[in-house]
Formats: C-alpha cells, sequence, structure tokens
C-alpha cells in the first residue's frame, strides 16, 4: 500500500512512515473599509475572469490541470496573482467578499498543482484558515474546512503536519459540537476532520481522542451523521496499529449489525461496507476472526437477504444499489470474494486497489479532491506516495491547439482536393 501501514503487522513492527489597517468606528473608517473591498472586488472579477478562460485552454490545449509547457511561466504568473488576490480578500470582514474567495482558492488548490506557488504564502494561508474558523458561520466553516484538507493535499510534508492539525483540530471539533449549526454541515465536518487526522497525524492519542467521538456520533438518529462517522471510523482504521483495531472493531460491530435494518438505504450500505472492512482488518490481525464473531451465521443471513431484497415498498433504484453493494460484501465477509479494482489514472499508469483498506483511502481522497483525482495522482507528490505511485512521471508534452488548428485546415485542403479529383473523374466517365 505504500507509506501508510502494512497488513498483517504486529504492534512492535508497526511503524508510519511519515513524515494592520485602523479599524475605527467612525465615518472615515467605515468609508476606507468600503473602498477597500471594493477595489478587491474590482480586482477579483477581472482574475475569476482570467482563471475561467484560463482552465478552458487548459483542458483544450495542455490537458486537465496541467500547468506544464511554453505557456508554464505565463500560467505560474497568473496563479500567483489570483491566490494573492484571493489570500488578501479572504481576510476581509465582509463575510460575502470573503466565502466568495475562499472557494476560489479552493478551485484553485483542487484543479492545480500549486507547488512552491503555495508553499511560499503558508503563513498567510494558515491565518485566513484560522480568521475563518473563528469568525466564520454556517457554510463558510465547511468551506475552511476543504480548503484545510485541499492545503494538506498540496503541502503535504513540506510543512508542520503535525502542528497543523493540532492548532485546527480545536476548531473542527468545536463546529461538529455546535448543536445550532446545521446537521448535515456538522456530518460533512465530522469526514473532513477524520481526513485530516489520517493525513496529518502519527499520534495514537489523537486517533483514540477521534475515534471515542465518531463511537458517539454513530448512534445518533441523523443519517448524514451516520454515514459519515462509519466511513470517519473506516478511514482512521486504516493507519491504526493491530491493537487499536482490535478494540475498536469489538465496540463497534455490534452497533454496524443493528444498522444493517436501518430504514435509510445508504445507511445500510454503509453499515455493510463498515462490517466487510471490519472482516478484513480483524482477519490480518487473528487468522480465527470468523470464529470470535457472535452469531456469524445469523449476520450472514441478514446480507444474504440484503443482497436479495426484492421488497416492493423500497424504491426501484434504492433495491438496485442496495443488491448491487451487498453482493460484494456478502462474498468478501464469507470469505468468497476479494477486492481487486483497477483506476485508470493516466494513459500509461492504473492503479490497482487490492484490498477494502486501499479502498477506503483512495475513496477519501476521491471525496476530496472530485474530478482532479486523476490529476493529483499523476502529479501530486504527497497523494502519489499514499498509494505507493512513485516518483511523478515524465509527461509527454501533448499537441497545442495552434497545431491542431493547422492540422484541420490541412484536412480541409485535402478533403476539397479529393471531391475536386472525384468530380473529374465523374465527368470523364460521362464523356465516355
Amino acid at each position: 500500500m505504500g507509506r501508510r501501514g502494512g497488513k498483517g503487522v504486529s504492534d512492535e513492527d508497526y511503524v508510519v512512515n511519515k513524515r494592520s489597517g485602523r479599524n475605527g468606528k467612525g465615518k472615515r473608517g467605515k468609508g476606507r473599509e468600503e473602498i477597500e473591498t471594493s477595489d478587491i472586488e474590482d480586482d477579483l472579477s477581472s482574475y475569476v475572469s482570467n482563471l475561467s478562460y484560463q482552465q478552458n485552454i487548459d483542458k483544450e490545449s495542455l490537458g486537465e490541470g496541467s500547468l506544464t509547457g511554453e505557456s508554464g511561466i505565463e500560467d505560474n504568473d497568473v496563479l500567483d496573482q489570483q491566490l494573492d488576490v484571493s489570500l488578501e480578500a479572504a481576510a476581509l470582514k465582509n463575510s460575502v467578499v470573503r466565502v466568495k474567495n475562499l472557494k476560489i482558492i479552493q478551485e484553485l488548490l483542487s484543479s492545480k498543482i500549486m507547488g512552491e506557488t503555495l508553499f511560499k504564502r503558508k503563513g498567510e494561508m494558515l491565518d485566513v484558515l484560522i480568521k475563518s474558523f473563528k469568525i466564520g458561520k454556517g457554510s463558510e466553516k465547511l468551506t475552511t474546512s476543504q480548503l484545510a484538507v485541499l492545503y494538506c493535499l498540496q503541502c503535504g510534508e513540506e510543512i508542520d503536519m503535525e502542528s497543523l492539525y493540532t492548532e485546527l483540530k480545536t476548531f473542527l471539533l468545536c463546529d461538529i459540537n455546535d448543536g445550532s449549526a446545521d446537521v448535515g454541515q456538522r456530518a460533512k465536518i465530522i469526514f473532513k476532520l477524520a481526513v485530516l487526522c489520517f493525513l496529518c497525524s502519527d499520534n495514537i492519542d489523537d486517533r483514540k481522542e477521534l475515534l471515542v467521538l465518531l463511537r458517539e456520533k454513530v448512534k445518533q438518529n441523523d443519517p448524514d451523521v451516520i454515514i459519515n462517522s462509519l466511513a470517519a471510523i473506516s478511514l482512521i482504521l486504516t493507519v491504526c496499529t493491530p491493537t487499536e483495531r482490535k478494540n475498536v472493531i469489538h465496540m463497534l460491530l455490534p452497533s454496524a449489525r443493528s444498522l444493517l435494518k436501518n430504514g435509510n438505504v445508504e445507511v445500510r450500505i454503509e453499515a455493510g461496507e463498515f462490517i466487510a472492512h471490519v472482516f478484513e482488518l480483524g482477519r490480518d490481525y487473528d487468522e480465527l476472526f470468523d470464529e470470535q464473531v457472535e452469531d456469524l451465521e445469523e449476520l450472514l443471513e441478514d446480507l444474504d437477504k440484503l443482497q436479495t431484497d426484492g421488497a416492493k415498498f423500497r424504491a426501484k433504484r434504492d433495491r438496485k444499489v442496495q443488491r448491487a453493494s451487498f453482493r460484494e460484501i456478502y462474498a468478501l465477509v464469507s470469505g468468497e470474494g476479494d477486492v481487486h479494482e483497477q483506476v485508470k489514472i493516466s494513459l500509461n499508469e492504473t492503479l490497482t486497489l487490492t484490498s477494502w483498506s486501499e479502498r477506503v483511502q483512495y475513496g477519501a481522497i476521491k471525496e476530496i479532491l472530485g474530478t482532479s483525482t486523476s490529476l493529483h495522482l499523476q502529479q501530486n507528490i504527497f497523494v502519489r506516495e499514499i498509494f505507493g505511485l512513485g516518483a511523478v512521471p515524465l509527461r509527454i508534452e501533448p499537441v497545442s491547439r495552434g497545431d491542431k488548428l493547422e492540422m484541420k485546415k490541412l484536412n480541409a485542403a485535402c478533403h476539397k482536393a479529393r471531391q475536386k479529383s472525384m468530380l473529374r473523374q465523374r465527368d470523364k466517365r460521362m464523356v465516355v
């Protein structure tokens, strides 16, 4: 699996390989702030339009997310300007402007490999994250948590990730336990916190603290909270020691089994996937794990019913998705199947997932990066290290837009000449 721990190791052998302006209340101060905000917004509108144009050029001529080639220097200059303006505006008091620019930075970090451009601004980036967590409300905190994870994925071990996690963890825990906040947003922040722990922390106490919190969240009634909590626990278990895994598995397996009868199809599927992952991890540290599971035959019967469920009171799509998911879950729990999934990274490279733990890690990274996952698997050194892909391969320069246009003109000219030749041949046959 690369650097993120292995399968079937003892605690002793387990090693993680990681790594001032005036603020008066008078009219004058207020006017200066409005002028500053207006200027920033004007600059941003031009840069946003420049960003959209640049992304279209990248997709058509350089490939998704590429920043290399003949225009590489110009592209880096544009990124520098975009990031500088957005970081400055994201620190303003105006919440609308702040959220707008947080989303611009989020899009940049997701769709581009920033590298040194972002590393040179790590101080400003950290200040923006902390300020947004402190004074932000509602969706701004969710955007900030997503931005924090993207920041870690971009910079990797170039920054002090342990300290970063310790500093941001307090804010995220506060948001998760805020009863006045939207439940759906809190559920998503739960998962973001788990991804941060997975990426940044090698501390057993950090994992233990988070797992205790997540066990309590699994017992709640909201489907989003349950789904994100189970997914978060699965992710953290992939980097735990065998002893940690054993304790968590024995405590959570009964809860997961009870969720198989939940009325929400997504909760049932997430619980089933968690159980499949638990059986894989359990067999890693104990070959006789199956014999220690209480009522194993009853569990297999429940899974079998779910993989053949044809109840008409369920939606047709729900039945189809459930049966497809539980066929794989049942095969793994019963010991009759295994995981073998291939993810196409580029024309010459493929990521092969051979365990449920690898699938869980890939799913978490994909959840954060979205459509830019392939780009980061190709060019982001830190992401490649997570999956053991090695150094970034040399990239073959794609055909530029200008060359494509010339080829199109040449093909059109050849087609026109061929048509004329065919017409002349047809006229000669008619005369004869």
